[in-house]
């Protein structure tokens, strides 16, 4: 029952939740530059296409052992209850657009390592890297797997680099909008409630009143 969850968030959970945030800051302005930047001749956007896609992929897979994690904290610790007042459809608003954060927070980079494994080489370009640090995790000796078979992009397969790709960037646009109504919702919390929720995200204080 809802009334039975702690009505905290955990320490852990809050810096899972804080540095997610700033990874997610840091993952999608290098995946741009990454994209940006491919295939280009001078050396210089070179170096930044390798750095971004270092970046990049080495992030984007940190970011998904932390949602396991975090979704294993959260089935194990519970979610705080929300304050007193909060009418049915916000609450199921509020539960709503956080499991969809999680599932996006799984498939997103689930997607692109999807796309890279399916990308071989052919069609007048090389095989990708999958970039774990410094180290490529498709070359020899590498620890990353291929999700599916690869095959030139221009290969007609249904499970090709296209359909993942494209599905990471539409996951990419609808994650935004939902951490916008996220945002948005901390901020009514904050400042029109003044309930204490973004406060108890923040810092750990209890929000008096809480009830589900």
């Amino acid at each position: 029952m809802e009334a039975s969850r702690p009505i905290e968030w955990t320490r852990t959970a809050r810096l899972l939740h804080w540095g997610m945030a700033l990874a997610v800051l840091i993952e999608v302005p290098a995946g741009f530059a990454m994209a940006w930047t491919y295939g280009s001749k001078v050396l210089e956007t070179q170096a930044i296409h390798l750095r971004a896609s270092q970046t990049h992929h080495t992030l984007g897979m940190l970011m998904l052992l932390a949602v396991l994690f975090r979704l294993f904290w959260r089935w194990k610790h519970g979610a705080a209850t929300l304050p007193a007042g909060i009418v049915a459809w916000q609450r199921l608003a509020a539960r709503g657009t956080q499991a969809g954060l999680y599932l996006l927070l799984l498939l997103i980079p689930l997607s692109g390592w999807a796309a890279l494994s399916a990308l071989g080489a052919g069609g007048g370009y090389p095989a990708p890297e999958m970039w774990f640090f410094t180290h490529d995790g498709f070359g020899p000796g590498g620890m990353i797997p291929h999700l599916v078979e690869p095959h030139p992009w221009n290969a007609k397969v249904l499970l090709g680099y296209g359909l993942f790709a494209r599905a990471h960037v539409y996951m990419l646009m609808f994650g935004g909008g939902l951490v916008a109504i996220h945002g948005l919702a901390g901020l009514y919390h904050h400042f029109i409630r003044r309930d204490g929720v973004l406060r108890q995200m923040w810092s750990g204080t209890t929000i008096t009143g809480s009830m589900e």
